[in-house]
């Protein structure tokens, strides 16, 4: 199933890690799900009407298996230019361990950003400090559609809630990384775990227990 979000945006939540496809004159993929997601992720890219030639970039929120395990099959099929946080782009270029201690090399990064640095991509992308279900973990915000493409700060997998406990590096951050979100006030979200919200987004952000990320 894939969840067509706005004119621009396309969200593939049956793909564990919840890939999101930007569309425009260039095509943005923002995560890029579990491995062997690459084919379904430009069959969804084809079925927008826009090509694997079409695809220029590739923004990662956190270097989780489950978020770049199709990175390096979809930057040899594209020539993507890849897009992360200083943090997540050590992790994912095998320079530090991720969440789990372990040290792997995924893919180069050949675009590195600071979290609050708007991204030069698909008319500006706000980039979010969510630390905490990672170290570097990031959000990415489109102003001009209000749409917040959460990561796995938030989840929606049996209720909105921050994120999960036994995935979380640090929970205070996570906690914090939640008042980040809430504060943006997002029209919809899409989440790497769980159906997107579109529509009436803050409203039910703002409704999110209090403690209930990572603790």
């Amino acid at each position: 199933m894939t969840e067509r979000i706005s004119d621009t945006v396309v969200h593939l939540p049956e793909i564990i890690g919840g890939p999101t496809i930007l569309l425009g004159e260039t095509v943005t993929i923002v995560d890029t799900g579990v491995p062997g997601s690459a084919e379904a992720i430009l069959a969804a890219i084809a079925a927008a009407g826009c090509s694997t030639a079409d695809v220029t970039d590739v923004v990662i929120t956190h270097a989780d298996g489950d978020h770049v395990g199709s990175l390096a099959v979809l930057v040899e099929q594209t020539g993507a230019t890849v897009w992360a946080g200083e943090h997540e782009a050590d992790v994912i270029e095998g320079k530090a361990p991720g969440r789990g201690g372990d040290i792997n090399r995924t893919a180069s990064v050949d675009r590195r950003f600071t979290p609050g640095e708007t991204l030069a991509l698909h008319g500006g992308i706000d980039s979010l400090d969510t630390h905490g279900h990672t170290a570097g973990h990031v959000s990415l915000f489109l102003p001009g559609e209000r749409i917040l493409i959460a990561g796995d700060a938030l989840n929606n997998r049996e209720g909105l809630q921050g994120s999960a406990p036994e995935h979380t590096a640090d929970a205070a951050q996570a906690e914090q990384a939640v008042h980040t979100l809430v504060a943006v006030r997002p029209d919809t979200v899409v989440f790497g775990h769980g159906p997107s919200i579109v529509g009436g987004a803050a409203e039910r952000l703002a409704k999110i227990p209090e403690g209930s990320s990572g603790s």
